[in-house]
């Protein structure tokens, strides 16, 4: 694996933009934007991905027809040996979008989203209602830019 700590140069951030932005373009579109070849462009996706820099590509799917997501962040107080097996609670409910660990006052912070407001907070509600859930914060989305 090459080392994730590893400095980014000016064409990388160019390249992670763009991709931010724009997940499924093509190697192709991405060395016209920032003036590499497809192979060029191929070499640096890949050595981005090895690093860990780039962790991977979703869709952000809206269906015709139904209602917006309900999406908050939970911050997360626990108390527990077991964090993997925590980890692993938290990857069962549904909604679950990203677990992170933090530092500072909460242990975790979650990203949480649901098709109805009634969903969200019964999502909520499992997770406080864990064993090893000491205490949450939810911040409710309002809007969101990227």
């Amino acid at each position: 694996m090459a080392r994730a700590d590893r400095q980014l140069d000016d064409l990388d951030r160019a390249l992670l933009a763009r991709l931010t932005v724009d997940g499924r373009a093509t190697h192709t579109e991405l060395g016209r934007a920032v003036g590499l070849s497809r192979t060029a462009v191929l070499a640096r996706v890949q050595r981005l991905e090895r690093a860990g820099i780039i962790r991977g590509y979703r869709a952000d799917v809206a269906l015709p027809g139904e209602a917006a997501a309900h999406r908050a962040r939970v911050g997360i107080v626990v108390r527990t040996a077991d964090v993997a097996g925590y980890v692993r609670r938290l990857r069962g409910l549904p909604g679950m979008q990203e677990i992170e660990t933090v530092a500072g006052e909460y242990d975790f912070i979650v990203g949480v989203s649901a098709p109805t407001a009634g969903e969200l907070d019964r999502v909520l509600d499992l997770i406080a209602g864990l064993p090893e859930t000491v205490r949450t914060t939810t911040w409710v989305v309002l809007t969101r830019y990227a």
